[in-house]
């Protein structure tokens, strides 16, 4: 599991390079349910990678090994603006001497993460020109985030802007990550050890040594414990046989990860920080725990292990379970003073982790009702206007950018016959009433195909366009707005209300047929019959843009919009009426049955050839019904036609 820290840098880090609207698509392939991580929550290791593979899709550049990279990378620029880089400053003065205190970083963080799971950084050799480097870890894939990082600690606080990274070996198992990096930079700062051939100090006696370190463990090479400092004897039972007995049989090595072989420790002992507990019972019973934490340092002389430690100790219980009492700590840094006050604050820690939590809880369910309300205000959004469109307000682009020229879309004027002059007769209620049943006959027909109603008047008068969706030929304002357009959508989205596949003209004149169909339903109270309804539509160029402010309205302008209005003026009561365009954009598939009307005259323009659309083609998309009659369904809504 990872820290939530690890997955916020790595948002921010999106953000940072690629922007807001990057992170947004992550969140919605993804389907994450906050648009932020918790610092100190656990999260699947998994999400990471998943992460990085979307951005693969999304930006259609790179790999995911290539934003993991980055993700390590960036990590420390994050770190900063937490303001918890401080710690990487003042852990080495060179990189040299840094990585050699990697893992000592990550166990100093124990009490900030006790769940953390670190992988282990062990330099293995080195000289002027660089270190040899092994990384282990028992998770898999993240090696290139664990190189990133590397970099970016190199770069940001020693200035290693020249420095080169290799993989050198991968002795990885399905189990865990092993690999061997070779670090290529100025590293002249190493010196050879010089032995030293005379002595300047006398013997140390071995009662002296263990008077000095208490908490101490002597081995030889066998690992065969030989003496032991006296503050561990002591919690043992007086009667446990320690002396002798090999290592692994009193204690459990839990880091590093590795077996306990003379040369893996002899390597690993310069500067990785070993943890042990207990394999025996102790004094204070079978559920008593001491873990030792320390380095080991190698006797050369007598050919030997001491692994100079202390208790790992952070609260009076754990003082209990281990069986030790202040007397038993050193006097001399600062356990005993952080013990006290731990247990001095610990009720007003208890009580202080509850309130987070309770507020951390009502964070939640605000972002939750968030997240409600912003679907709510982008299905309202998406009635007005494009969808991609409102998508592109709600990023932040300016309206004013917000232009986009169409070279073939399909609109649709319908309008309700007698509604007009009946509505002087009516009462103010029934005037409502009747308006109410129109539009929501409409909207309901309308939202299972991928229209967008842009007018919609109080005489039940409406415009319907198709083809705003395609965006394949979309001439867009500026590069700028192209690629904040194809960051915004997918290719999910077109799909969703065509799953078949329909030219936009075939999608308005299956919903022309099911407008008229249904509006056999739409009753005159005066008059008791039927409201006429005539319906007209023409293919052609359109410009699209959000006008006003700040009441922000979606119109479409062009020579096409006042063409289809003059087919619905032209055409008949209860009857499809269409130009010679839209005529040539059906009659390819021969999906409909299709009337010639003849040459028509408009206002102010040429006599042109109009048709009448008459219903579906029985040969396409029939249904059988009782195995006698083949009768024509919408392929959307399944409504006969």
């Amino acid at each position: 599991m990872l820290y939530g820290l690890v997955l916020d840098s790595a948002r921010d880090g999106i953000i940072f390079q690629y922007g807001s609207n990057v992170w947004k698509r992550v969140i919605h392939e993804l389907k994450l349910p906050s648009d932020t991580f918790d610092l100190f929550t656990h999260y699947n290791d998994q999400l990471l990678l998943n992460i990085s593979e979307c951005l693969v899709d999304i930006l259609r550049e790179g790999t995911r090994d290539t934003y993991l990279h980055f993700f390590g990378q960036d990590f420390f620029r994050y770190f900063a603006k937490l303001d918890y880089d401080k710690v990487f400053r003042v852990a080495g003065r060179t990189l040299r001497d840094f990585l050699f205190v990697i893992d000592q970083l990550h166990d100093s963080n124990r009490f900030t993460f006790p769940h953390m799971r670190h992988p282990l950084f062990h330099v293995t050799e080195e000289d002027h020109t660089g270190v040899t480097l092994e990384y282990k870890s028992i998770r898999r894939g993240f090696t290139h985030y664990a190189m990133g990082s590397l970099t970016g600690i190199a770069k940001r606080f020693f200035h290693e802007d020249g420095m080169r990274l290799y993989i050198r070996d991968d002795l990885s198992t399905n189990e865990y990550t092993h690999v061997v990096l070779w670090l290529q930079f100025d590293n002249r700062s190493h010196q050879p050890e010089n032995l030293i051939s005379s002595r300047s100090l006398p013997d140390v006696t071995c009662a002296t040594f263990f008077k000095i370190s208490p908490f101490s463990i002597l081995m030889d090479s066998c690992f065969i414990i030989r003496y032991l400092g006296d503050n561990i004897k002591k919690v043992f039972p007086t009667d446990t046989i320690l002396m002798g007995r090999p290592l692994n049989e009193v204690f459990r090595l839990i880091r590093p990860n590795i077996h306990v072989e003379w040369d893996k420790i002899l390597s690993y002992g310069r500067h990785i920080v070993f943890l042990m507990d207990n394999r025996l019972p102790l004094r204070v019973g079978s559920t008593g725990k001491i873990r030792l934490k320390g380095q080991m340092k190698y006797i050369q002389n007598k050919n030997m292990l001491w692994f100079l430690c202390h208790p790992v100790l952070g609260s009076a219980d754990d003082m209990i379970s281990a069986g030790l009492h202040l007397t038993d700590l050193s006097l001399f840094d600062n356990t005993s003073e952080l013990l006290v006050t731990n247990m001095r604050r610990s009720k007003e820690v208890e009580e202080a982790f509850e309130r987070q939590k309770v507020c951390l809880s009502q964070l939640e369910q605000a972002k939750s009702e968030l997240s409600k309300y912003h679907r709510q205000n982008q299905n309202i959004l998406s009635t007005i206007m494009p969808k991609h469109i409102s998508l592109m307000i709600q990023s932040g682009i300016p309206v004013c950018s917000l232009c986009e020229s169409y070279p073939l879309v399909t609109i649709m004027f319908t309008y309700i016959m007698d509604l007009k002059m009946s509505t002087a007769y009516l009462k103010p209620i029934e005037i409502l009433e009747v308006l109410n049943t129109i539009i929501n006959i409409v909207d309901s027909i309308t939202d299972r195909f991928d229209v967008l109603k842009v007018k919609t008047k109080m005489d039940a008068s409406y415009m319907f366009v198709a083809g705003l969706h395609d965006r394949s030929n979309v001439i867009l304002d500026s590069l700028e707005m192209s690629r904040n357009l194809f960051l915004l959508t997918s290719d999910d989205d077109a799909n969703e209300k065509n799953p078949s596949g329909f030219n936009p003209t075939e999608i308005i004149a299956y919903l022309s047929l099911e407008i008229l169909h249904a509006s056999k339903h739409l009753i005159n109270p005066m008059t008791r019959k039927p409201f006429g309804i005539k319906i007209g539509f023409h293919v052609g160029p359109a410009i699209g843009g959000v006008v006003g402010d700040p009441k922000q309205q979606y119109c479409l302008f062009g020579d096409a919009v006042t063409i289809a209005r003059e087919m619905m003026n032209t055409g008949e009561i209860d009857r499809i009426h269409m130009s010679h365009a839209a005529y040539q954009q059906l009659v390819a598939n021969r999906r409909f049955v299709i009337d010639h009307r003849g040459e028509t005259h408009f206002k102010g323009r040429n006599g042109s050839e109009t048709y009448w659309l008459t219903s579906v083609n029985h040969s396409f998309f029939t249904t059988s019904i009782n195995r006698t009659k083949n009768l024509s369904r919408c392929p959307f809504s399944g409504q006969l036609l």
